[in-house]
């Protein structure tokens, strides 16, 4: 039976962030109870396709934010994942935001199995926080922090985000050294997007929106890799660093094409070749009393599997196995991309291992990894 990833999607939040263009909205509470009965009934669904085909290899609660929701609510939720069939060890990773964390959440946490928790922090310092429309204080991070590991969580991974409006050097600098004395087994630093449909994006049109330079925001990249190596954490992935042996399995299924299962609104998944997505209306998901909410899906082409293998393995820094690509397509990677390949290399922006084993970007390539990307999908379609 082969491994499956199972996401499931929460799309309740105290308040929308500023700069969120994420699927998720604030609802009361009657609305988030008729949710998660949808929820469990699409769990069933999918607990009966995938049995005897699938092992769950990794769950991954997100959102929106769970620990909006009720701790019998997640208690529900977990019961009903306990009757899928697990491979021997299973990463459970649930997203918190501080602000929500109750003791109740966390021995709920406890019971259904959670073994990793994801903080959305973003930064330590109050006024960045308030910009960016959080619901909570630097303060009340470190009480969910701590009240995580008295528990027994150890496991923990914090959000950062970089080009903050009004963040400096200084400020960013600062964020990373407050984070980094917890000494968490995993961190993801971006860079803020500014998201068409948001209120970021209406605010930076009409100019008020004070962001911090291109040239400040690369600075705060390099600053991540520079602080975050010097701590002993490896880079995985071009926004993702961990402690040897801490790095996200589930997100790594993402990025390695394995399959995997999206359970909830607008919840995506890629099983067998196909893409397939769940609608997005939360009234339709919850007045249609059915089992199945698929909207839309794609049988992936050879070419675009292809195509995809390449984008999502070539995110990691140990970007892509070439055995693999030829096990799995049956073509050469320097034969295909005999074109490209040349000028990349040397230009800085690929490399190879020294047995020729594997194709990855270079720091120089992660920079204008579009590009780069840009180059292989343009020969890949002229090899068509």
């Amino acid at each position: 039976m082969k491994p499956l990833a199972l996401y499931l999607h929460v799309p309740f939040c105290v308040q929308k962030c500023l700069y969120c263009d994420f699927l998720s909205m604030p609802a009361e509470v009657n609305v988030q109870q008729q949710y998660v009965s949808a929820l469990l009934r699409e769990l069933e669904y999918w607990r009966g396709q995938i049995t005897g085909r699938y092992v769950v290899s990794s769950i991954y609660l997100g959102g929106g934010t769970p620990t909006v929701l009720s701790p019998d609510w997640l208690q529900q939720v977990g019961d009903a994942l306990q009757r899928f069939p697990f491979a021997s060890q299973v990463e459970f990773s649930m997203e918190v935001n501080p602000g929500t964390l109750t003791l109740d959440h966390v021995l709920t946490m406890q019971r259904i199995g959670v073994n990793r928790v994801s903080l959305g922090l973003q930064s330590a310092q109050r006024q960045e926080l308030q910009d960016l429309g959080r619901i909570h204080t630097y303060e009340e991070f470190i009480e969910s922090y701590a009240l995580l590991t008295e528990y027994g969580f150890s496991n923990l991974n914090i959000d950062l985000m970089a080009g903050i409006p009004g963040q400096t050097i200084e400020t960013y600098a600062d964020t990373l050294d407050q984070v980094l004395a917890f000494q968490p087994k995993h961190l993801s630093a971006y860079s803020l997007i500014i998201e068409e449909g948001t209120p970021f994006f209406e605010m930076d049109q009409r100019g008020e929106l004070q962001i911090p330079s291109e040239e400040t925001d690369r600075y705060m990249y390099t600053l991540t890799k520079e602080r975050l190596s010097a701590e002993g954490y490896e880079r995985y992935e071009i926004s993702n660093y961990a402690r040897p042996g801490y790095a996200c399995r589930h997100n790594l299924a993402y990025w390695q094409m394995e399959d995997y299962l999206g359970v909830g609104l607008g919840a995506a998944s890629y099983l067998d070749g196909k893409r397939f997505t769940n609608g997005r209306s939360l009234q339709v998901y919850l007045s249609q009393k059915k089992d199945c909410h698929v909207a839309e899906s794609h049988d992936l082409s050879r070419q675009e599997e292809m195509e995809e293998f390449v984008f999502l393995g070539l995110r990691k820094m140990s970007g892509i196995s070439l055995e693999e690509y030829h096990s799995r397509f049956g073509v050469d990677f320097y034969q295909l991309y005999r074109k490209v390949l040349p000028n990349l290399f040397e230009n800085g922006l690929l490399a190879d291992t020294e047995n020729h084993g594997r194709i990855y970007l270079t720091d120089r390539g992660i920079d204008v990894s579009n590009t780069v990307l840009a180059q292989f999908l343009l020969e890949g379609k002229e090899a068509e």
